[in-house]
Order: C-alpha cells, then structure tokens, then sequence
C-alpha cells in the first residue's frame, strides 16, 4: 500500500508505508533504549528521536497508536502534537491507563487502531 511522500527534512521523504514503519521502528528503538533510565516525561518528550518522531507528522500517528496499544509509553504528548487534538479528560490527567484507553478510543472512532 502506497501512501503520499511525507517530508521529514529538506533531505529526508518517505514515499511508502514500509519505509515510513522503519524510520519510525528504527527511531522507537532509539528513543527507548536513551530514555531507559529517565523518569521525567518532559526528558522523554523532548529526546531527539522523539522530536524526529513527531518530525514525521501526520502519517506516523497510526503508529503511534499501535505502539501505545502494544508496548505503552508516554506517546501522549507526540500524538496531542501530531493531531492537534486531546482526548484525555481533565479529571483523567496523569493517569497513565486512562489516558491511554482516551487515545486508543479515539483511535479506534477514527479507524486508525
């Protein structure tokens, strides 16, 4: 399945689903491993391979979604970027599991889980 080219830098596209995946795989991998050892969010949020992440734009959230289903981690913060949207409650704010299933349930009404 072929998707448009998403631009990621001036030097840098990505014309296929496939070759999208494996940046995205490839940068998942990196941003886990450096962040292993942090506990702060914010740290997480802004590690380069995270902003590479979310560099990647739209295409990538279907990723991301899965990625949350699958392995969990703090993808709140790229997808609010990516999406423009939150569907995290107030009162459900810091709750690591609710916000999840928020994000997941949006993903799902929109087809992309």
């Amino acid at each position: 399945m072929l998707m448009p080219t998403v631009a990621v830098s001036p030097h840098l596209t990505f014309s296929d689903a496939e070759s999208l995946q494996q940046a995205f795989a490839a940068l998942v991998a990196a941003w886990r491993q450096e962040t292993l050892m942090l506990s702060s969010s914010t740290e997480k949020a802004v590690h380069p391979a995270y902003q590479r992440i979310i560099g990647l734009g739209p295409a990538v959230v279907p990723l991301v979604l899965r990625e949350l289903e699958q392995h969990g981690g703090h993808w709140f913060w790229a997808l609010r970027a990516l999406t423009g949207e939150n569907p995290v409650r107030p009162e459900d704010a810091g709750q690591v599991r609710k916000m999840t299933e928020s994000w997941l349930e949006w993903g799902r009404q929109r087809g992309l889980v």
